[in-house]
């Protein structure tokens, strides 16, 4: 990591959002609790001389004991890179919409609410993406159980029959 304005800039941001900074393949990490990411990609966003403006990607893990929402962010007028991730509680999974800080967020949100069941407080459209309306349950959670390849061609073999 080269940027020292950023490194200094990110972690005086960790100290007050109760957070922790790691690096990883030369990119910081910023770890917050779910109630803290507004503040925190606001202030990254209004970095003095490195702005973290740019969002790249938003997207849920499942880390089994809990969520996680993993913003990917860079700056228009510079190289700085900064992830940052939102421990988000498995058994209430919410967190604050960030399309107040970037409209781009929209379609990112509902494919995370689609895929994991991370509900995103303040978004106006927060419905299935890819998964019809009915659909039961979340596909990329760990947790999600799908029928066994035999039961499928059991129930295909019935229908193709009758």
């Amino acid at each position: 990591m080269e940027n020292k304005v950023l490194r200094q800039q990110v972690e005086e941001l960790a100290v007050k959002v109760s957070g922790e900074v790691e690096e990883s393949f030369g990119v910081l990490i910023l770890k917050v609790k779910a109630p803290y990411i507004i503040e925190a990609l606001t202030e990254a966003k209004n970095f003095l001389d490195v702005p973290c403006d740019f969002l790249h990607d938003l997207g849920g893990v499942d880390l089994v004991d809990h969520f996680e929402v993993v913003y990917q962010l860079s700056s228009l007028r510079g190289t700085q890179l900064l992830r940052v991730k939102a421990l988000v509680d498995r058994e209430n999974p919410v967190i604050d919409s960030v399309t107040s800080l970037w409209q781009g967020a929209n379609f990112l949100e509902r494919e995370a609410f689609d895929m994991f069941g991370i509900i995103f407080k303040g978004h106006s459209n927060l419905k299935r993406i890819y998964m019809w309306d009915d659909f039961e349950g979340y596909p990329l959670r760990k947790d999600y159980v799908t029928e066994p390849i035999e039961v499928r061609n059991i129930v295909r073999t019935r229908i193709e029959g009758e």
